[in-house]
């Protein structure tokens, strides 16, 4: 997808408002803080418009770069949702923060709509990865706090341990919850315990792995 095309979208899609009757040229033009005259040869593509100016169409409009770019709307129930991509990776000598992103992903609504507060993260190289997950994997998590506050069955989640996050297996018992990696997880009695008498859970589950995506070896 180049700029250009972005930029003919959003033309585009002013001009439909424009035949539309949802918004005069005059009114588009005031928005913008552009003339009338300019506004119409824009239209006509005749003119163009400066970056800043494209941006406050786009502000005058409603419209984002999601929508440009897959048909996203805000007025209607999209097929797509764009969801943030966690700047760093997961896993041993990372300093991940999953509030802090790099872009987006997309994927179907119909996953994402279960989700509370999803992210898109990368996991890193680690000795100790739950079987079903590779280095370089990227991960969809679901952060709701009510499943991480009552961990349930066998999948992989992603925990803070003592020195970062990382992708782990997850059992409850008594006042205590229980971390295993792939070198711990057929043996209980080796299983990382952490009290939580004094901690709320949520502290240290982080996120519910729901989804992962692999490159394929093409070579």
């Amino acid at each position: 997808m180049r700029i250009e095309e972005l930029y003919d979208r959003l033309v585009a899609s002013a001009l439909q408002r424009v035949r539309g009757g949802e918004v005069t040229e005059r009114g588009l033009a005031r928005m913008c803080g552009l003339s009338q005259p300019h506004i119409h040869n824009v239209l006509n593509h005749i003119r163009a418009l400066s970056p800043g100016s494209a941006d406050r169409l786009m502000s005058a409009l409603g419209v984002t770069v999601a929508e440009l770019l897959w048909g996203v709307s805000s007025t209607s129930r999209p097929e797509v949702s764009i969801v943030p991509i966690v700047r760093h990776r997961i896993g041993p000598g990372m300093e991940c923060n999953l509030d802090i992103w790099r872009g987006s992903m997309p994927f179907s609504s119909k996953i994402i709509e279960p989700l509370v507060n999803p992210v898109v993260a990368q996991i890193g190289p680690d000795l100790l990865l739950p079987e079903a997950l590779a280095a370089g994997d990227f991960v969809l998590l679901d952060r709701n706090p009510a499943a991480c506050a009552q961990p349930r069955g066998r999948g992989c989640w992603i925990v803070q341990e003592h020195s970062g996050l990382r992708a782990r297996y997850i059992r409850l018992g008594g006042t205590c919850i229980y971390l295993a990696n792939q070198a711990t997880v057929s043996d209980p009695r080796q299983w990382d315990a952490r009290s939580l008498r004094s901690r709320d859970i949520t502290e240290i589950v982080r996120a519910r792995i729901v989804w992962i995506g692999r490159q394929m070896d093409y070579n």
